[in-house]
């Protein structure tokens, strides 16, 4: 029998292992590790009163407390598939995690907390072969839509929480399936790690997932502030509306003072050491992650919480405990990796004061990806906010970062000379990432809704009424420029590169006036760099539409010539009742849920294929009665020549030519 090897896992925490670069690190921007648990707990308290009272002169010391306290193979085809689609990720051999994957012969698909496997190969024999009850193992929580696959095993995550010291503690659930026997997959393992789930990474069989751990300190803490002098607290936030920056500092100083002696005692109290993150084993037993030098900081105080990397090998045969952990006293929100190296971006809002001029501006750590080991090597610092992780790109040892700086976005309709887009290009060879080349100012008043790099160029997508699409050679780094500029109604909200002359868009469509029509798929000509053009564009026949793959871009396929996205529709007045609605003064409508494929030809253009749904797949579960409902199409990916669709309820086969004629359906309820 074959044994099926245990997790292997270690929390890395931003590892400083092996040390930092000898080139300086800005001490504004750079970590520093602290020196003991003592220095540790005066920067959680200062950390604690920095959080509960931004904005003190504008809300009650009520609204401030409850916001804290919130908180055996089976046989099989004798040959595999030799052509399959992945999961649509941002960098080639960084997976990312999702509620589907495949590995040709197989497709495992984790909706409602269950993880069905799928023989998929030969479609003639596609069936479904078994599933396990992720929710019945014992989670607290419940089980996200998102896992890895790497071989005989599937890393499951699930959200979950326990009640420790007094406090209610956020975890992410690492659940480990055998699918060694594809027939009775089989729950091998379930980890806690403390903290909610960010994001994550598998480069091989290593899996690095980012977790934000937010410090509670216990009820009794809060109960004890109620005995502050309220009769000096009102008097200090009792402030004009048109008081000045000092009023408000010295007056938010103050209430610190006011707060100090509780927050102080609440932290030593519990101790640093029992803010520090810990994994619960299936015994029951927690172990503590790292020590209180493990920690890096800023120089600035902000907002109490953690930041950690955790590592889970999936290859390894015994579970361990990184001995080089570390974690960053900081929020995480966008985080970005290449094949060798994970980014952590953190804007500015978590170190503001609330009350002086706010620096709009983002910090990015850089943590070095060598198996087990992740390690703190350099920060760096760009004017504006992020967008999401395609905001990032490494090439050529530098980082190229894209953000907006607009006035508006802290409510506002001042400009000023740096409003606008960027695209910032950093040395991410030293310790200091600093800035070499940069494009400012693109589209003032206006956010980034997309954006792409593409070897040394990029491409990027403003809105506010109008889609301008921008693209920018960045061939001299020190010297990149905007070349070209496109305006159409509507946006893209995700970006696709097809070729080198090509580039796919997914978003809405629109008007000249800042209407929005519905989900609208665009091929752009880049063929003449300083000229682009939208060659075509390819829409929703409805009313009103929309589809996840405007947030979430792991449900797009983009594989050869196809592109295959889930759509979801209405068309008002629709249906059999329009007389009966116009006479009670309502409106009917028919609803569409599919999945919408189309061929992409660089000469003639995008051509839909067919709109695939899932509509008989409710009659086979509930029977010929129920009409009424359609289930949400989710993903899709390609086997050979075959189009698989996944819905929530199940999987349906079809040849790519003809995606309305099914071959094969395999419900999962």
């Amino acid at each position: 029998m074959r044994h099926t090897p245990p997790l292997y896992l270690g929390l890395l925490m931003l590892s400083a292992c092996g040390g930092v670069s000898d080139d300086p690190i800005n001490p504004e921007i750079g970590l520093s590790r602290f020196a003991n648990c003592e220095e540790m707990g005066k920067h959680v308290t200062e950390s604690f009163l920095f959080s509960m009272t931004l904005g003190v002169s504008s809300r009650g010391f009520e609204d401030s407390v409850a916001e804290a306290e919130a908180g055996a193979d089976d046989g099989g085809s004798s040959s595999s598939p030799s052509n399959y689609s992945t999961t649509n990720v941002q960098e080639v051999g960084v997976d990312e995690a999702d509620m589907v994957k495949t590995d040709g012969d197989y497709v495992y698909v984790l909706e409602g907390g269950t993880l069905s496997v799928v023989r998929s190969w030969p479609v003639e024999s596609a069936e479904l072969l078994g599933q396990v009850d992720l929710g019945a193992v014992g989670t607290s929580g419940s089980v996200s839509e998102k896992m890895f696959l790497s071989g005989d095993r599937i890393l499951v995550y699930t959200n979950e929480w326990s009640e420790r010291e007094d406090s209610w503690i956020s975890q992410t659930g690492a659940i480990v399936v055998d699918i060694s026997d594809r027939k009775n997959p089989k729950v091998v393992q379930h980890k806690l790690l403390d903290g909610n789930f960010v994001s994550a990474r598998m480069i091989g069989s290593d899996v690095y997932t980012v977790l934000n751990n937010t410090i509670t300190l216990p009820h009794s803490a809060y109960e004890d502030l109620y005995d502050i002098d309220w009769s000096e607290y009102d008097e200090i936030v009792d402030l004009d509306w048109d008081a000045s920056p000092a009023e408000r500092y010295i007056a938010r100083e103050r209430i610190k003072d006011l707060y100090r002696p509780f927050i102080h005692d609440a932290v030593q109290s519990i101790g640093a050491k029992a803010m520090l993150p810990s994994i619960t084993h299936e015994d029951g037993s927690t172990e503590r992650l790292l020590n209180c030098t493990d920690v890096l900081h800023s120089k600035d105080v902000s907002e109490p919480s953690l930041t950690t990397v955790a590592h889970i090998d999936l290859d390894m045969d015994s579970i361990e405990v990184s001995a080089n952990s570390t974690g960053v006293m900081a929020g995480s929100t966008t985080v970005y990796a290449s094949p060798s190296n994970l980014y952590v971006a953190q804007s500015s809002y978590g170190w503001w004061d609330g009350i002086s001029e706010i620096d709009r501006e983002t910090r990015i750590h850089r943590l070095a990806l060598q198996g087990d080991e992740s390690r703190y090597e350099a920060s760096g610092v760009v004017d504006g906010y992020l967008h999401n992780q395609f905001s990032m790109s490494e090439y050529k040892d530098m980082l190229r970062v894209a953000t907006t700086y607009d006035d508006w976005w802290w409510g506002t309709e001042t400009q000023n000379e740096k409003s606008g887009n960027n695209v910032f290009i950093l040395d991410a060879k030293q310790a200091q990432m600093g800035v070499i080349g940069a494009v400012t100012g693109l589209a003032p008043g206006e956010q980034i809704y997309a954006t792409r790099f593409q070897g040394n160029r990029a491409f990027m997508v403003t809105f506010v009424q109008v889609d301008p699409l921008f693209t920018l050679d960045l061939r001299n780094p020190t010297a990149p420029t905007a070349v070209g500029e496109l305006k159409i109604p509507g946006y893209s909200s995700y970006l696709h590169p097809i070729g080198e002359d090509h580039i796919l868009g997914v978003g809405m469509g629109g008007d000249w006036e800042g209407w929005l029509s519905g989900i609208a798929i665009s091929l752009f000509d880049i063929s003449d760099f300083a000229d682009p053009k939208q060659q075509d564009v390819l829409t929703l026949e409805c009313d009103e539409s929309w589809s996840e793959a405007l947030w979430d871009h792991h449900a797009i396929l983009v594989y050869g010539d196809t592109v295959a996205i889930p759509a979801y529709g209405y068309t008002w007045g629709g249906g059999s009742s329009d007389e009966e609605a116009e006479d009670e003064g309502w409106y009917s409508s028919d609803y569409t849920s599919g999945l919408l494929v189309a061929s992409i030809d660089t000469k003639s253009g995008l051509k839909e294929r067919g709109f695939v749904d899932h509509s008989s797949l409710v009659e086979e579960i509930y029977g010929e009665d129920a009409t009424d409902f359609l289930p949400q199409m989710r993903r899709s990916l390609v086997i050979e020549d075959y189009l698989f669709s996944i819905s929530e309820l199940g999987v349906m086969v079809s040849k790519m030519a003809s995606p309305e004629e099914p071959l094969a359906s395999i419900p999962l309820l």
